[in-house]
């Protein structure tokens, strides 16, 4: 018996048009992530993933989403998830920013990332409500980092 292995491919989506969407979930976005390769590499690339993508993590607020591939077909999803320009109705581009082999080196990322696309929000934004919001994010990032120094 064959073990199979993936790649967890940390991403960042920007939107073009407006702010992050916080109505997108899980299940739209692993949908729309399959009708793009489906674009791209027809029944043979659904035939190949279906099933073996997974997303691991998603933060609305950051954009950042934590994406599981089959290592396998590692340079097709990542040519599918960049060809991306339509996010649940909303234009955008979807970005690599890492890939890694665990998911314990992308959990590192997903956290310095989250702390500096907060940051960034959080200099930019003058609404108090929305301030405190991403606020209370960022704590929660933060205690994020010692509890995985610690583990």
């Amino acid at each position: 018996m064959v073990r199979l292995k993936y790649r967890y491919f940390l991403t960042s989506l920007h939107y073009l048009d407006s702010g992050p969407d916080l109505q997108l979930t899980v299940e739209k976005l692993q949908n729309t992530i399959y009708n793009s390769i489906e674009e791209n590499y027809g029944e043979f690339g659904m035939g190949h993933v279906l099933g073996r993508i997974k997303i691991v993590y998603l933060a609305l607020l950051s954009g950042t989403a934590l994406i599981r591939v089959p290592a396998d077909f590692e340079k097709q999803s990542r040519v599918s998830l960049s060809s991306l320009v339509v996010v649940n109705s909303k234009r955008c581009v979807l970005n690599v920013i890492h890939v890694g082999g665990t998911i314990r080196s992308c959990q590192k990322q997903v956290v310095k990332h989250n702390v500096n696309v907060l940051h960034r929000q959080m200099l930019d934004t003058h609404d108090v409500r929305e301030r405190e919001q991403i606020k209370d994010v960022l704590e929660k990032t933060l205690s994020d980092i010692r509890n995985l120094a610690i583990s």
